[in-house]
């Protein structure tokens, strides 16, 4: 069987800003839904990834019309591990650490007045269980798996800058915790040795204080579909491209739906991968959006850039599986 993988990527957008009069954004934090890879870990066996993700923030929406952003630039950089243990053939556990930058400028339209501010921390976790109900081996080209879990609100949410606080999207967590579904369903063709599937995620966000115990912050609640083809290219080279399509509800502030907030997005990937070692793989991965319905005026993703590496640290008898991320 052939290996694979699929890395990541999210679309974590970011933004704030100290004025009254700055658009917000539909989420903040690490991409932690996104970063699932893996359907299936053998029994016995322990799977650690790294990646490292850019995302380039500095389009500017109001629903499908793109306007000119001059003032302002924002992006993130995201650092994940991602631990995979496979208690038995159906049944396994992955937890996810983070650590993310946020940066924002503003003031780009007039000459030597820009402002930058730099947020940088420890990110949520998220811990989940993932039980195969149709395991994919060289008898069976299907795979079905299913998984719950929740986002660790490890991360601080009450940084400042210039003795202001920042806002809910600048803060490295969100402070609350979520619920988590995922879905994931693939079959393998193996005439033309490549494997198409599909992956769904649903993020039922929780509430969190703001700066005392009467002001609540929750972020809108997010549903993220995907599908996609994989498969080797030659000797130990592999390809994989998606479709996702991700929608988020309003964020609220004291149950009171929050402007420029929410909408929905299609974006496209692809990403390529070179098998180094039996336990040991790379993956690097561009991601960019096709068509995108912001509600109210809001900056969204640009690009997205990734590199990761995966090492299979117990080789069990049957190996490891790589699925792909929501």
């Amino acid at each position: 069987m052939f290996r694979y993988i699929a890395c990541i990527i999210s679309m974590i957008t970011l933004l704030a800003s100290t004025n009254i009069s700055a658009q917000t954004c539909s989420c903040a934090g690490a991409p932690l839904i996104s970063s699932q890879n893996f359907t299936t870990v053998s029994e016995g066996n322990l799977v650690a990834g790294l990646t490292w993700e850019y995302n380039n923030i500095s389009k500017l929406y109001n629903g499908s019309n793109k306007l000119e952003n001059l003032t302002q630039e924002r992006s993130t950089k995201t650092a994940l591990l991602e631990l995979n243990y496979g208690i038995s053939n159906r049944f396994s556990l992955t937890s996810t650490f983070t650590f993310i930058e946020k940066r924002r400028t503003t003031g780009l339209q007039i000459q030597n007045t820009s402002n930058t501010v730099t947020t940088s921390g420890l990110g949520d976790g998220l811990v989940m269980a993932k039980y195969h109900l149709i395991n994919q081996d060289l008898w069976n080209p299907y795979q079905v798996s299913i998984g719950m879990g929740t986002k660790i609100p490890f991360a601080t949410t009450s940084l400042k800058a210039n003795n202001l606080s920042l806002n809910a999207d600048m803060q490295p967590g969100t402070g609350a915790w979520d619920g988590i579904a995922w879905l994931f369903a693939s079959r393998v063709l193996r005439y033309i040795n490549m494997n198409v599937y599909f992956n769904s995620s649903f993020r039922y966000s929780g509430t969190s204080e703001r700066f005392n115990s009467t002001d609540k912050y929750r972020f809108g609640n997010e549903f993220v579909s995907l599908a996609g083809v994989t498969g080797a290219m030659f000797d130990r080279l592999s390809f994989d491209i998606q479709m996702k399509f991700r929608k988020t509800n309003k964020d609220q502030r004291n149950k009171f739906k929050l402007p420029n907030t929410g909408g929905e997005w299609l974006n496209i990937k692809s990403g390529i991968g070179y098998q180094i070692h039996e336990q040991i793989n790379i993956q690097l991965r561009g991601e960019a959006p096709i068509y995108q319905h912001l509600d109210g005026t809001q900056p969204t993703t640009t690009f997205i850039v990734s590199g990761s590496v995966f090492f299979s640290l117990k080789k069990a008898q049957k190996g490891f599986t790589y699925g792909t991320p929501d």
